[in-house]
């Protein structure tokens, strides 16, 4: 796990959430960035294929490219709520925090 110099400014949930935690903590907003960046890498990789034999290959390479960069986005941001480092009212709402 990494180290993180940044000092927490909302309330903490979790120190070091695990993955499973960090997946089940995404928001809508979380779903529609990974969503987002898949659907439009997709045909952005078709237009990019050079030789027309080649597009649906460059096609899938960029939904791929796209769908992993997605995640790891709506990744980071979940895990900063659960970590106290971006805005968490929702969670904090829910109960999720610990007392």
């Amino acid at each position: 796990m990494g180290v993180i110099f940044d000092e927490p400014k909302y309330p903490v949930i979790d120190k070091a959430p695990g993955f499973l935690k960090t997946v089940g903590n995404f928001s809508i907003s979380d779903y529609t960035t990974f969503l987002t960046t898949s659907a439009v890498c997709a045909p952005f990789g078709y237009l990019v294929g050079s030789p027309s034999s080649m597009r649906m290959s460059s096609m899938w390479a960029g939904l791929t490219i796209g769908a992993t960069a997605g995640f790891i986005m709506a990744y980071q941001n979940s895990a900063g709520r659960l970590m106290g480092l971006k805005p968490n009212d929702k969670e904090v709402e829910t109960g999720l925090a610990r007392k």
